[in-house]
């Protein structure tokens, strides 16, 4: 059996993008920064380091999602990490990972706790 989950909590970056392809299936894309967690004992002028992260969710919920979000929010998010292979104009290859997203929440209080378990 195998097994491939993340679950990230931390605050849109951009404001979201919704797009639609060619056959019109709607797509939106958030960037998401997540904060490194600091020690306690790290020096207090040292910065916590943010990670970016590529988010994208598929279909109906990319269009129901979009108006509920905006750049500064601060979301949970649980999804799959893919790989998606894109060729740009100079014929050059890349690869991002991106989250597909299976589960998004707004948060509206800093220190709640979430049950994981209630997302299986």
């Amino acid at each position: 059996m195998s097994f491939s989950q993340i679950v990230i909590i931390g605050h849109i970056g951009v404001e979201p993008e919704l797009k639609y392809t060619k056959n019109q299936k709607a797509v939106l894309n958030i960037s998401v920064g997540v904060p490194e967690r600091m020690s306690p004992n790290a020096p207090k002028d040292k910065k916590a380091k943010t990670y970016w992260h590529k988010c994208r969710r598929w279909g109906d919920l990319a269009e129901k999602y979009k108006p509920q979000l905006k750049k500064g929010d601060k979301v949970f998010i649980k999804g799959t990490l893919i790989y998606d292979s894109w060729q740009d104009k100079s014929d050059k290859w890349h690869k991002d990972a991106i989250i597909e997203i299976e589960h998004l929440e707004k948060m509206y209080f800093e220190n709640i706790s979430i049950d994981l378990d209630s997302f299986k």
